[in-house]
């Protein structure tokens, strides 16, 4: 389950580069400055522009949201979602895997989670500065509490995956993508012990899309989509690594 895990987020990355989509999917933005009652100046990659928001935005926060254009050619937000601010810490992270990356350390099975603690400790002593303590530090808060965290890099673009052994033969994932927002679900072994996904994406485009590609996550033998409002990482990073211990 671990490695259909790994071809599972990679499969997702690629399909939020579908053109037929790429129109309706959300983007990641940040907010430069607040210039009116409504107006705002956001960034999304490179493009900076105006837009109009009914709810206040904070300036200097990223968002998720849908975008559209006015009839008079104004862009317009909605279903504004706040980027993970305890995820920021990873956009400057000293670590940032590849999907291969991934599927390498997945392939050893659940044997890999001794080598990563080894390989954290490692990292979090040797730390030479405030960040790379706090970004491995909570990498090994995350593994306390039976959550496994990775960062990867890849086009040039910020991914996150958490994953949660849960009841026996089921497989808890947290993953975020800049195209597509936050994404929760479950991997399971079926009654004929079959490979299962449960699959939930926090974006009506993001849903559809996903819908309309399941041929291309033929991983598994089963397969549901939900929507799913308020998606929360299954363990929040934090600034303080004061609790760490044990």
């Amino acid at each position: 389950m671990i490695q259909k895990i790994a071809s599972l987020s990679q499969s997702i990355s690629k399909l939020s580069h579908q053109k037929d989509f790429n129109n309706t999917l959300p983007v990641l933005l940040n907010v430069l400055e607040k210039q009116g009652k409504d107006l705002y100046k956001i960034k999304i990659g490179n493009l900076i522009t105006q837009t109009k928001s009914q709810k206040d935005l904070i300036v200097g926060a990223q968002y998720f949201a849908n975008l559209q254009k006015s009839s008079i050619g104004t862009l317009l937000l909605n279903q504004l979602t706040p980027y993970p601010k305890n995820l920021e810490i990873l956009q400057d992270s000293p670590l940032k895997l590849s999907f291969q990356n991934l599927k390498e350390i997945f392939s050893k099975g659940e044997d890999f989670i001794g080598e990563w603690k080894e390989f954290l400790l490692n990292q979090f002593s040797d730390a030479p500065d405030k960040n790379s303590f706090l970004f491995f530090g909570n990498l090994l808060l995350s593994l306390q509490k039976n959550v496994i965290s990775f960062n990867v890099y890849e086009d040039k673009k910020n991914y996150f995956l958490q994953l949660e052994k849960r009841q026996e033969e089921s497989l808890g994932f947290y993953a975020l993508y800049p195209n597509l927002g936050p994404l929760s679900g479950v991997v399971y072994k079926t009654l004929e012990k079959d490979i299962g996904l449960n699959l939930q994406a926090s974006f009506e485009s993001t849903k559809n899309l996903l819908k309309n590609h399941t041929k291309d996550l033929k991983l598994f033998h089963r397969i549901e989509i939900s929507l799913q409002k308020n998606i929360e990482p299954l363990y929040q990073f934090t600034q303080n690594l004061l609790d760490l211990r044990g």
